[in-house]
């Protein structure tokens, strides 16, 4: 994967596929990104925005999820490489 964090230029639907454990994240927020037909369109700074949540603190959320996911899997290597092949793995 080419980030190693989500970033706020990122589609929700990004997010979700690459880090599912960001799906925390929008229920702790109360957030209805989840199943949203404007998952695929909307940006974090569109859901920051909608939701007037300050972007900052949304992405400390997800950042913090995300790390926290690795630190107890044990290494960012486990993550599913998204359009990769069985001979890439």
């Amino acid at each position: 994967m080419a980030n190693a964090l989500p970033t706020s230029d990122m589609t929700v639907a990004e997010i979700l596929e690459a880090w599912p454990e960001s799906v925390e994240v929008f229920q702790d927020y109360k957030m209805a990104c989840i199943g949203c037909v404007m998952a695929p369109f909307d940006t974090m700074v569109d859901v920051a925005r909608t939701y007037e949540v300050e972007l900052s603190t949304l992405m400390e959320a997800l950042h913090g999820a995300v790390q926290l996911t690795e630190r107890l899997s044990g290494s960012a290597s486990s993550r599913k490489n998204v359009g990769s092949t069985k001979s890439d793995q």
